[in-house]
């Protein structure tokens, strides 16, 4: 006799796992029909357990347990990816079936009766292969890694195996896939959640019912797919933010794939430009092998040059303008010489905050509370300028008054890419200028026309934002830095490293210069990155991180609860007293507003040989879904 967990997977069930009886044979990622509210739902075994050694536990329950009605196939998605999910749920403090949810796309979820378990493609070692859960990182240019990964997928399509590449998003997918795919179209599936339905499902049977090695590349989402000869997993732009869940559940998918390497006992490569500095420490200490020395400089010809906007006396250079004459007599020079440019801004709108002159009062969003962007109004409906929140999206018309004073002088602070736009359009009229951010692009097609338009375009400036960069696959002879300080201001730990990658993949795009305009030029980060030192840069990092108590050296979690403020106070104090033994720090939200919509958090710091903690994951999978709990936080303000 057996105690079955499942997931249901069923519209309208939104429960974790339910428990149920058998005799029959299951196995983890079965599909079984079961009984629930006098109905019949499908689920999937994500746990079992010998009834033999619950027999106290069964006794003690408050209800029985219910017999599974019948098995409806056996073992569709792999034991190893249901283990894998149970690892990740644990070590991310979330439920099962959120997690499992997470990494299945609900299209496959709705369709499984559609698709047959095939036994065709399992995974054939021979004894020199057996390599248990071996883990490579390789920190090179994009080129030398995608040269890297066609080098193993060759030798894996040899020993007649599969491949899964990994990307995070779906351009990058698209990237990867245009350059290395070439000479096995026949036998590589490009998947993504963007796919429309037909194509997605008809993606999934090919990869699922192919009888030779097939190369995958996907989001991580896809990593569920149920074929049995993959010997290797890729995470490339391991770097990445976008690897991580925005929503419940909170999980990093970097996490999951390392977790499925483990439980398939097969590769698993971590790549990119710049990698995380947790990646680099633990390839210090043994735990991640280096596909070949790992490289921690890397030169460039390209002339760099780092423009201060602040004078040695603290003067603010060029306060009223955006550009400083050294970088507008760049941009004049290359068109003049027929040479691309591309401008590259930090943030969108003409300026990040406006603030009261005279109480100090920053305008900010009623809805969310983050600080409104001034645009230019596109719809030109009402006014000629409006705030945006870019967090929640609200649209606000711009006002005279500040809302808490009644003062009239309100100021911008900073400035964004259409206060750039503006400047360079008044000041070099006769420049062909082409523009390329959310605010203006509404699709992939549209913004890969503007990027075909560009490098055709000898002479002309491309001004966008990160969004840009992610479209950008060609050499430019010119890429300048002109906002890019207010990076500095975010409330993130990890904000240098993702800045100095950032920095390192523009960089990469130029041929003949390289600008950085910052009113911070004594930034270590900028010195790095111009002289490509990986090495101390990473040092810097990882010093003060372990100063500070940061990832690696720490688990963060933190727990956070918002409504009013007088049940927010008393339940974060009960928590508080309940993790004790942890030395919880608690604090409220830097944007706290009023009593009906407040923000309490609490932090704690492990061991990370410590963690999961059974008796602390107890605690945390038990609190109501009004406390939000994130592992491993992006910010722990």
């Amino acid at each position: 006799m057996k105690i079955v967990s499942i997931i249901p997977i069923n519209k309208g069930f939104f429960k974790d796992n339910l428990t149920y009886f058998t005799s029959q044979d299951v196995q983890l990622g079965t599909i079984v029909s079961v009984p629930i509210k006098n109905k019949e739902i499908d689920g999937i075994v994500v746990e079992i357990k010998s009834a033999e050694n619950l027999k106290s536990q069964i006794r003690r329950g408050e209800f029985g347990l219910k017999k599974i009605s019948r098995i409806k196939s056996q073992t569709y998605f792999l034991p190893e990816f249901v283990s894998a999910v149970g690892d990740t749920a644990d070590f991310f403090a979330s439920p099962t079936s959120q997690t499992f949810k997470s990494l299945v796309p609900k299209i496959i979820l709705e369709n499984l009766a559609s698709f047959k378990i095939s036994e065709k493609n399992e995974l054939e070692q021979k004894p020199e292969d057996f390599l248990t859960s071996e883990k490579i990182v390789i920190q090179e240019s994009e080129e030398e890694r995608l040269s890297f990964y066609k080098s193993l997928i060759r030798e894996s399509f040899a020993r007649k195996q599969s491949v899964f590449l990994c990307a995070p998003t779906t351009l990058d997918i698209k990237n990867i896939a245009n350059f290395i795919t070439k000479g096995i179209e026949q036998y590589s599936v490009i998947v993504h959640n963007q796919l429309p339905k037909k194509e997605l499902l008809t993606a999934w049977k090919k990869v699922t019912d192919s009888d030779h090695p097939i190369l995958i590349i996907a989001s991580p989402m896809f990593l569920s797919l149920p074929r049995k000869d993959i010997s290797a997993i890729i995470i490339d732009h391991e770097n990445s933010s976008a690897y991580k869940n925005l929503n419940r559940p909170f999980i990093d998918y970097r996490y999951f794939a390392e977790r499925l390497a483990f439980h398939k006992k097969i590769k698993l490569i971590f790549g990119d430009i710049s990698l995380r500095s947790e990646t680099i420490y633990r390839a210090g200490k043994g735990e991640l092998l280096p596909a070949s020395a790992i490289k921690y400089r890397v030169y460039s010809e390209t002339k760099q040059t780092i423009v201060p906007l602040i004078q040695t006396d603290g003067t603010v250079l060029d306060k009223q303008n955006s550009l400083s004459e050294t970088l507008l007599a760049q941009i004049e020079n290359s068109h003049d010489q027929s040479e691309r440019i591309f401008i590259f801004s930090g943030r969108r709108g003409l300026a990040p905050l406006t603030i009261c002159s005279d109480c100090g009062t920053a305008l900010t969003c009623d809805i969310c509370h983050s600080p409104l962007f001034l645009h230019h109004n596109l719809t030109k409906k009402n006014t000629d300028r409006i705030f945006s929140c870019h967090k929640c999206s609200q649209i606000v018309e711009v006002e005279d008054n500040c809302t808490r004073c009644g003062g009239w002088r309100l100021a911008v602070i900073g400035y964004g890419l259409e206060k750039i736009v503006e400047e360079l359009t008044e000041k070099l009229p006769n420049i062909t200028y082409l523009r390329l951010d959310s605010d203006t692009v509404k699709s992939p097609k549209q913004a890969e026309e503007i990027v075909a338009k560009f490098m055709a375009s000898p002479g002309s400036v491309l001004l966008g934002t990160e969004m840009a960069v992610n479209y950008l696959r060609e050499k430019i002879e010119n890429v300048a830095i002109a906002n890019i300080d207010s990076f500095f201001a975010l409330p993130d730990f990890r904000i240098s490293e993702k800045l100095f990658n950032l920095l390192l993949r523009l960089r990469s795009l130029s041929t003949k210069r390289f600008t950085v305009q910052t009113r911070n030029p004594e930034e270590k980060v900028f010195h790095y990155v111009t002289t490509g030192n990986l090495l101390d840069f990473y040092r810097d990092e990882i010093a003060e991180r372990q100063d500070l108590g940061y990832p690696p050296f720490k688990i963060l979690i933190k727990i956070s609860r918002d409504g009013k403020k007088p049940d927010v106070t008393k339940e974060m104090a009960e928590l508080e007293k309940k993790l004790t033994d942890h030395k919880p720090l608690i604090f409220p939200n830097l944007k706290n507003e009023n009593e009906k919509n407040y923000t309490l958090n609490i932090l704690l710091k492990l061991d990370p040989a410590k963690w999961p903690n059974q008796e602390l994951l107890k605690i945390l999978k038990n609190l109501s879904p009004a406390f939000l709990i994130k592992v491993d936080p992006e910010s722990i303000l």
